[in-house]
């Protein structure tokens, strides 16, 4: 995720700045709801409330809130530990299960029972062509298609 949002910045702005990007790339990924936490963002986890956007701030803060209040912080804590007493049993299971499909896949791939698909070419058929740029960052790399002319014994295709 952090990779696609360096791109995207790197797409749209200047490609030298890309260091002043990462704090919002990072608010990004914390307020993101995410499908092994049971669809809750990290923020939500560690703070027990959904984020603000900024856009919104204003209006969420309309409302005067007496901190110093004892009362009030007991009311938040009590509000933040039913919550948490509902929601954290939800996305630590849905953690494990996700954390078990990882191992499980891991087991398989490296455990010699995994076999990656064979592709099967043909003398006058079309491949993509696609360079591996030094710079994953870098969008001036493309797709080329090209024809088969022939086909090696040692199965090195003839372009």
């Amino acid at each position: 995720m952090c990779k696609k949002g360096l791109r995207k910045i790197c797409l749209t702005k200047n490609k030298e700045d890309w260091d002043l990007a990462l704090p919002y790339i990072a608010m990004d990924y914390k307020m993101s709801k995410h499908a092994s936490l049971s669809h809750f963002s990290p923020y939500f986890l560690l703070l027990g409330k959904h984020p603000i956007p900024p856009s919104s701030t204003a209006t969420q803060m309309d409302q005067v809130v007496d901190l110093d209040s004892p009362t009030t912080w007991a009311k938040v804590i009590a509000e933040r530990a039913a919550l948490f007493r509902r929601v954290m049993p939800m996305a630590m299971e849905n953690l494990s299960i996700a954390q078990h499909r990882n191992t499980l896949w891991y087991a398989h791939t490296r455990g010699g029972s995994y076999k990656p698909k064979v592709r099967q070419f043909d003398v006058g058929g079309f491949v993509y062509l696609q360079w591996q740029p030094n710079d994953i960052l870098d969008t001036s790399s493309g797709h080329t298609i090209l024809r088969i002319k022939a086909i090696r014994p040692s199965g090195v295709l003839e372009l």
